[in-house]
């Protein structure tokens, strides 16, 4: 009965919004030549609340010691997010760099966190976004961290790198006791229990046991073409279109947006930006400006991945990354001998639909254990976490259906778990 009842609600719902998105998608993924110009400029009075980079380069994971013995886990985005603001709102002195030894004894250590962002960047963006006065050790100054650590016993915090080699010590002052009760509050953090030794692959945590997860279904909207023409060209007017299936617009300054008519993918090409010139650092802000102009249309977009002039921007839902096709879920932004080539899809999540399906996934050394019996190399793993994998509805194409999985980051690329079993390794 409840599922009968749970069925007339999703459906009802998706027919009180089915009607406007479907408007909307007529109106404007297929613009007449004609009247470019007019819609962008009525385009442009839609206000766009720019995000900031401190509300996408942010950690996504909590790992509580409570002990030496006893690790929690939470993936809440408010409370990670909320312990992060605290600790940048600390006095950082007395900055020292850190051998692999010393990292080792502050990663195992009891009565103590690590906050993980999914992808390493440079300490000296974090220090700049966040407004901070770290004094970074001169040795260190291109040093690129993926979690920081902090002790409540000795009030220290530790930049520390992916590899768990290196890291930036510092003595902080400040509110400790506010973040020692937010870690306390097991209701609002829901923790599960995992473990860490040095012979975890990647060394990541391990799920010690089965999580069920639920699935999300959300309403999905298709963003006009201004929406990015506006976000991403130097020079959004007198732009010109050419016939065709796809959506393609050009403008005398070389920049083109094409937008395929069956996926939706999204692909802009024009010259980059102009920012300040930070050296090394640059293309971390040089690809933020992207994402930056976009504001809250893609939804909730974190840093991710990067990898040699490409930096990677990914949805999160109830703290998971979102995986798709056809760049959905994701804003991908490479940056090369000042031109810059941007690409992302214009369906995006939007209403969530009530549901209570769940998926059961196992335990990650079970996990690991199917992978090795698959003849998987586990030395080539960087990266296994949880992730909800963008499956279109089986009812409707303005719903899209996210389904909890495990994902593997093998030799440098992300798989879904099941798909690198299957196969026996990458393609």
């Amino acid at each position: 009965m409840n599922h009968v009842i749970d069925r007339i609600v999703k459906i009802s719902l998706i027919l009180m919004i089915l009607l406007s998105l479907l408007l909307s998608y007529k109106i404007w993924t297929k613009p007449a030549n004609r009247s470019l110009t007019d819609k962008a400029k009525d385009n442009s009075e839609k206000v766009i609340h720019a995000k900031k980079m401190t509300d996408v380069y942010v950690p996504t994971k909590l790992f509580y010691h409570q002990t030496k013995d006893k690790f929690l886990y939470s993936n809440k985005e408010s409370v990670i997010l909320d312990i992060n603001e605290k600790i940048t709102a600390f006095e950082f002195k007395d900055g020292k760099e850190m051998d692999k030894k010393m990292v080792q004894e502050a990663l195992y250590a009891g009565n103590s966190f690590n906050l993980f962002f999914p992808e390493a960047f440079p300490l000296k963006v974090y220090e700049e976004m966040s407004q901070l006065d770290l004094a970074i050790p001169s040795k260190m100054t291109d040093f690129m961290m993926n979690r920081i650590i902090f002790s409540l016993e000795n009030d220290k915090v530790y930049f520390v790198n992916h590899e768990l080699t290196q890291g930036v010590e510092y003595d902080v002052s400040g509110d400790s006791n506010s973040i020692k009760t937010l870690l306390e509050d097991d209701k609002k953090s829901s923790y599960l229990p995992v473990n860490l030794t040095p012979e975890n692959v990647a060394g990541v945590y391990y799920l010690q046991e089965d999580v069920k997860l639920k699935t999300y279904s959300y309403i999905i909207a298709t963003q006009s073409f201004t929406t990015f023409s506006s976000a991403f060209f130097n020079q959004p007017n007198d732009l010109y279109s050419n016939e065709s299936d796809n959506l393609n617009l050009f403008n005398g300054e070389g920049e083109s947006l094409n937008i395929h008519s069956n996926t939706g993918e999204v692909a802009y090409f024009g010259k980059l930006k102009a920012g300040k010139d930070r050296g090394k650092n640059s293309i971390y802000y040089d690809t933020f400006q992207y994402v930056e102009n976009l504001g809250n249309t893609l939804g909730t977009l974190r840093y991710f991945d990067a990898k040699e002039g490409d930096i990677i921007y990914r949805n999160y839902i109830e703290g998971f990354p979102v995986f798709g096709k056809d760049m959905k879920g994701r804003l991908e932004v490479g940056v090369s001998n000042k031109t810059v080539f941007v690409r992302t899809n214009q369906e995006t999540i939007q209403v969530p639909i009530p549901s209570e399906e769940t998926v059961t996934l196992i335990p990650t050394e079970q996990l690991i254990e199917n992978l090795t019996l698959a003849g998987i190399d586990l030395s080539l793993i960087d990266d296994i976490q949880i992730a909800y994998e963008w499956q279109t509805n089986a009812e409707t194409k303005q719903v899209v259906d996210l389904v909890p999985a495990w994902y593997v980051k093998y030799e440098d690329t992300w798989y879904p778990a099941a798909t690198l079993i299957e196969k026996g390794g990458a393609e």
